[in-house]
């Protein structure tokens, strides 16, 4: 009898500490880690947020650009932070590229995933005096030739070439460009042929008249360039896209998980978040919980698939 006594207390003090996380948390400012420099969609998509955040969980929200190491440096703070749902990591599929090339020793199995708060779809960009001005005119180049592609060897937009390759049975030449700004710019001076971009960071370009956007890999095209076709209205079935995450040291406790996760879909709801959406072209896709876990699975399997038939590793 005593026994069972005892453990039915201290079931009960479990239960009233579980409680008390979820009621306290957070006790003290959210430092918010973007592994990549300030001025990327994976920035951007952070600070879109902060003060919702700080209106919706009552505390201060700081955001902290880790950059180096291919965003392991930042990705290991976050890991190694304290499990108490204080520390949080903002960034796309860029963690699983690092993970798939062994850039870091851990991947997304280091982490607790707490939600998606969107996407964003990903287009081919060249230069606007370029002879191939439509996506099989891209393609028809690529197999005719060596065709420079501009990307970050290993980082996500290499990747999207891979998917492009592996579905059109095209080879480019990759030319170690950077990311998206430095890529921009490389592809507007004439350094390489062409590039993939999300709209929001060639649109400075295009508005100039430096460069063209040939294709998005969108379901549908985008309200806001009802001019722009999407590769399948091109014939090129593809979609590829950014998926914006946020993750936390894998011990955080649930109850804390959960709690960021519906502020972030709370704030993701907001007016001015669904305008900042609209302005970026980016579309509300919420995940949390298994639906989130399988849909990152998905991508990493499939990440670390294309990776190995194309040969790639890192550096």
């Amino acid at each position: 009898m005593k026994r069972r006594h005892f453990l039915a207390a201290t079931g009960a003090a479990g239960l009233a500490a579980h409680t008390a996380s979820a009621q306290t948390y957070p006790e003290k400012p959210i430092r918010i880690v973007v592994p990549n420099p300030t001025g990327g969609s994976a920035d951007y998509v952070a600070r879109f947020f902060q003060t919702p955040l700080q209106r919706i969980l009552g505390q201060g929200v700081a955001i902290a650009n880790v950059v180096g190491g291919g965003t392991s440096i930042g990705n290991r703070q976050v890991r190694d932070a304290a499990p108490d749902g204080h520390t949080v990591l903002a960034i796309h599929q860029a963690l699983l590229t690092a993970a798939t090339l062994k850039v870091m020793d851990f991947g997304p199995e280091a982490f607790a995933p707490v939600a998606q708060v969107a996407t964003e779809y990903t287009a081919v960009v060249v230069n606007r005096k370029a002879a191939y001005q439509t996506l099989p005119a891209v393609i028809a180049a690529a197999k005719a030739g060596d065709l420079k592609a501009g990307v970050q060897i290993g980082a996500i937009n290499h990747f999207l070439f891979l998917s492009l390759s592996d579905a059109t049975g095209t080879k480019f030449r990759y030319v170690n460009t950077g990311g998206g700004g430095p890529t921009r710019t490389a592809l507007a001076g004439g350094h390489v042929d062409v590039a993939f971009l999300t709209v929001n960071e060639a649109k400075p370009l295009v508005d100039s008249g430096d460069l063209a956007i040939v294709a998005l890999f969108a379901p549908s095209r985008l309200p806001a360039w009802p001019n722009l076709p999407t590769a399948r209205e091109q014939g090129t079935d593809l979609l590829l896209n950014l998926s914006y995450w946020w993750w936390m040291p894998k011990a955080t406790p649930r109850d804390r998980v959960d709690r960021f996760a519906e502020a972030l879909r709370t704030g993701s709801q907001e007016p001015e978040i669904v305008a900042k959406f609209a302005e970026f072209n980016m579309v509300p896709a919420f995940l949390k919980g298994a639906e989130l876990e399988a849909e990152i699975t998905r991508q990493y399997e499939n990440m670390k698939a294309l990776a190995a038939r194309n040969n790639v590793t890192a550096g």
